[in-house]
């Protein structure tokens, strides 16, 4: 019953954060913080300005012949825009590696039973932001590669054989391992955490290939509470907010799915962290660590 490791590992993710809520006050903090800059993103998208300033006409081809489908001046707002967009997503993902750095810490503190502040905490993540957030860069580009490898070979058979039984076969294929994946990628952070090596989290692959069928369920219950935690606030921020596209608008639904966010990330982080201590039970791990170490 190797699933009962993922089992495990999630129920355990669950008991942790209810008796550590202040946990998620650090992504929630950080969802907050980020509320106002991506709710002036959306504002200021090129795309509903440039619609919204087009004359109207009922012959789309008229449009395009006399203002050009993209004109030098929104094809400079779209260049600003991007460079504005990359900026805030290096942002985000630097204070995303602070937040599940710090999460995790304190995860870990208080399953051995340690008292812990969210000072020192987030004085923690500060201190290995840089590193986390390299090892968040290497995982995305590892888990990119895995899924795209079957991707890119079963749409050169599906060109050249024109079979629909190869896109069903593709379908299988991908869904165990993006599952897969998402339990793997899950524990490199927490890897990190515990051996202090960039390397060493590279591990997180090998060892979840030696519980595959763990890391596919366990991937799959953080897929299942992740899109439950998105479709909540989504279904009445859609009605209160159908249509908007003004800042404040955008704002308030940004600072209402703040915590729904807080807690998909502390699912992901204390959950890769459960898991890995699951596996720890096994005894791989620490060989697979250790060969990973450099």
């Amino acid at each position: 019953m190797v699933q009962m490791g993922a089992v495990n590992a999630f129920a355990r993710t669950i008991v942790t954060i209810t008796k550590n809520p202040k946990l998620l006050l650090i992504p929630l903090m950080i969802s907050i913080i980020l509320s106002p800059i991506s709710a002036y993103l959306v504002k200021e998208m090129p795309a509903f300005e440039s619609l919204s300033e087009l004359p109207e006409s009922s012959n789309e081809s008229i449009i395009f012949e006399e203002h050009g489908a993209f004109s030098e001046e929104m094809l400079t707002e779209l260049a600003n825009f991007s460079k504005f967009l990359l900026v805030f997503m290096l942002i985000s993902l630097l204070l995303q590696a602070l937040s599940e750095y710090a999460m995790i810490k304190g995860a870990l503190m208080a399953e051995e039973g340690e008292e812990y502040s969210l000072i020192d905490l987030i004085h923690e993540g500060i201190m290995h932001v840089f590193q986390v957030f390299l090892i968040l860069i290497i995982i995305g580009v590892i888990s990119s590669a895995i899924l795209l490898v079957p991707l890119f070979l079963f749409s050169a058979l599906i060109f050249l054989s024109g079979s629909v039984a190869l896109i069903l076969l593709l379908i299988l294929v991908e869904m165990p391992l993006v599952l897969f994946v998402i339990g793997a990628s899950s524990m490199a952070v927490p890897i990190y955490v515990l051996s202090n090596s960039i390397s060493s989290s590279l591990g997180c692959f090998l060892l979840a290939f030696k519980n595959k069928l763990s890391s596919m369920t366990f991937g799959a219950l953080l897929v299942l509470s992740i899109f439950f935690l998105l479709a909540v606030p989504a279904s009445f921020i859609g009605l209160l907010f159908l249509g908007r596209t003004d800042f404040m608008g955008n704002l308030a639904a940004n600072l209402l799915q703040a915590p729904f966010q807080a807690i998909i990330q502390a699912l992901v982080a204390i959950g890769g962290l459960m898991l890995y201590l699951e596996f720890s039970k096994s005894g791989y791990e620490k060989e697979t660590i250790e060969e990973f170490k450099f």
